[in-house]
């Protein structure tokens, strides 16, 4: 068996990790969490945040074949990533320390396939 860089790895074989992580986002409320599960991690003023550069260096972004970030509801830099072998990682990071506050990984096979449309 080979190792593939990101840049090698087939497009089809992270084709459900993309659409996985593009559907938390955008998704329905089903990828919604709870309020019991809900992260929150500061009231800080946003002049007191790393940036988003810094933040996606301390997540290690580079090591990504993709990186959807954005700040949560909670006030965390949140980042759903995808690895040269399919896992989904979400991760919440503290805006001011740099913590990590929660990660979650989903291997390749443990990630739904993707949903499609059904016509009525």
């Amino acid at each position: 068996m080979t190792h593939r860089t990101p840049a090698q790895t087939p497009p089809t074989r992270l084709l459900p990790a993309v659409l996985f992580v593009l559907s938390l986002g955008t998704g329905p409320s089903a990828w919604a969490s709870t309020p019991q599960e809900k992260v929150f991690c500061t009231d800080a003023p946003r002049s007191q945040w790393l940036s988003e550069a810094k933040a996606r260096d301390l997540f290690g972004a580079s090591r990504y074949v993709l990186v959807k970030y954005k700040v949560s509801k909670g006030n965390c830099h949140e980042f759903y990533a995808v690895d040269a072998q399919g896992t989904v990682v979400e991760a919440y990071m503290h805006p001011v320390t740099g913590e990590t506050i929660r990660s979650t990984r989903i291997p390749a096979d443990a990630a739904p396939a993707p949903r499609t449309p059904t016509r009525p």
